[in-house]
């Protein structure tokens, strides 16, 4: 049996709205998946072809979160089912 966020991942997957439902559910659980303490520093922004933008609110993180690029990549993958692929960040 599937999980159930494989599942709801993939109902939008391939409609105009896909990209806004990965950021309300990514929202939702991102102090879970980030920890409290990176997500009050970034939230997702945006989600296009498999490729998720988080934007960085706090310049003194942005290096920091460069660095745990593979680490973050490789905890929102497990969560979301193997939808994202790529993750990019902006600052604010």
């Amino acid at each position: 049996m599937e999980p159930v966020s494989t599942i709801l991942f993939t109902l939008f997957r391939g409609t105009p709205r896909h990209g806004e439902w990965m950021i309300a559910c990514l929202e939702g659980a991102w102090p879970w998946l980030m920890g409290e303490r990176i997500s009050r520093v970034c939230r997702p922004l945006r989600f296009d072809r498999s490729r998720l933008t988080i934007e960085i609110a706090d310049a003194a993180w942005v290096e920091t979160l460069r660095g745990m690029k593979p680490e973050l990549l490789g905890r929102l993958r497990q969560a979301t089912g193997g939808e994202i692929h790529e993750l990019d960040f902006i600052e604010r």
